[in-house]
């Protein structure tokens, strides 16, 4: 058998768990042929309980070799300690409130009355950087808590709102798998977290070094503005490949994003027809630049600066709640963290990735708290100034050569 999840050394049937899952069935299937033990517990902030689940578990004889790894030994005691601190001070169970819903519908409107705009009187480059960080502000604010099944207890409420990645030029789907369960897994674990391995730039010590790395941390920001671009047209191949062998159980769900793709693809060549152009084309670019731009840059300084743990990272081992803090920092308070979806408050995000943004600046004192009574490293920069400036000097550090 070889549709399953392995959950604290115990094998379950994938499509079984899947069908009767409250939150959505996607949320179980992109976890098929991996351990969900540490997305378990952390989307749902307590432990799986396998007793209930008996009925669904696979015998261990039946799954073929290879296909898992070591069951992972993280310890969760002090996570769950953690839990029962926060729990008396997340409003509605963790999930959105009713006002959340208000922005959400101001981001979309203002993202239509953008496309109608460009389509009757075309694009000039101010308003095409400003809708570009309007579309950054939708992947911040909407897709990123949809998709990690915090806007609402109703999965299909998470999955309609999920898709607005896709009509910003990504993958929900896509984005789902490699951020719910790799890149949370696994932060910053240099053996596993791909989101550390980004060309061009050498952000711990297993990248060979080379001459062009000594300047990193002075064209990164370039890099960054590229990010938007790319990411369309490496989704966009991905989308038309279709599910790799093991995420072939997601099938039904890839065709949605398909369906996606060619709006999207109506929707570019809607402009270039209407206004035929060099500058449309360039226009378009620079709408992808600007809101590609904006995310990638939030997200690196989240993970990489002074004193950011990598080197040594085991996140199949050790503390969960040391792994995640360790690897992560926070800037700034409740102003941005409502203009970038809480994505500020990282630390919190890792540790409670299906609680909505407008919990995290409740429970980010508790958290502090508790790290510091235990010894966990825990990073807040009181500015964004102050976060550049340390992911800056890391870059440098990590771009010198080695001696």
């Amino acid at each position: 058998m070889t549709d399953v999840i392995r959950i604290d050394g115990v094998f379950y049937d994938t499509k079984k768990l899947a069908a009767i899952h409250p939150g959505g069935d996607i949320f179980v299937l992109i976890s098929n042929n991996q351990d969900g033990t540490a997305i378990f517990n952390s989307s749902h902030r307590r432990a799986f309980p396998h007793d209930k689940y008996r009925e669904f578990r696979v015998d261990e004889t039946k799954v073929p070799s290879g296909i898992f790894g070591d069951v992972p030994k993280q310890d969760f005691s002090l996570y769950f300690d953690i839990v029962e601190k926060v729990k008396p001070l997340l409003k509605h169970n963790g999930f959105a409130p009713a006002s959340y819903f208000a922005k959400v519908a101001l981001l979309l409107v203002a993202y239509a009355a953008f496309e109608v705009y460009f389509l009757l009187y075309g694009r000039t480059l101010g308003l095409s950087i400003v809708a570009g960080l309007g579309a950054a502000l939708i992947g911040l604010n909407i897709q990123h808590d949809a998709n990690h099944g915090a806007v609402s207890k109703d999965g299909r409420v998470n999955r309609v709102l999920g898709l607005t990645q896709d009509l910003i030029g990504g993958s929900a789907l896509g984005w789902m798998i490699s951020h719910d369960t790799i890149h949370h897994v696994h932060c910053n674990d240099i053996d596993r977290d791909g989101d550390l391995q980004m060309p061009l730039l050498r952000l711990h010590s297993k990248v060979p070094w080379a001459n062009m790395y000594a300047v990193q941390q002075v064209y990164l920001w370039g890099l960054e503005a590229l990010f938007g671009v790319v990411h369309v047209f490496t989704t966009a191949l991905v989308t038309i490949q279709g599910p790799e062998k093991h995420q072939r159980i997601l099938s039904e769900h890839w065709n949605t994003h398909r369906l996606m793709l060619a709006f999207n693809v109506v929707r570019v060549a809607l402009n270039l027809m209407v206004h035929p152009s060099m500058h449309t084309l360039a226009m378009l670019a620079v709408w992808y630049m600007a809101g590609g731009l904006y995310l990638a840059f939030f997200f690196v300084i989240s993970h990489n600066f002074v004193g950011a743990k990598k080197e040594g990272v085991n996140s199949q081992a050790g503390c969960f709640v040391r792994n995640q803090v360790e690897t992560s920092s926070n800037v700034g308070g409740w102003l941005l963290a409502h203009i970038n979806g809480g994505l500020n408050y990282q630390i919190e995000h890792h540790l409670f990735p299906r609680v909505h943004h407008s919990n995290y600046h409740r429970i980010a004192p508790v958290v502090r708290r508790v790290c510091e009574q235990h010894g966990i490293q825990y990073v807040h920069f009181p500015t964004i100034w102050d976060n550049v400036a340390s992911t800056f000097e890391h870059l440098k550090i990590m771009g010198s050569k080695p001696v």
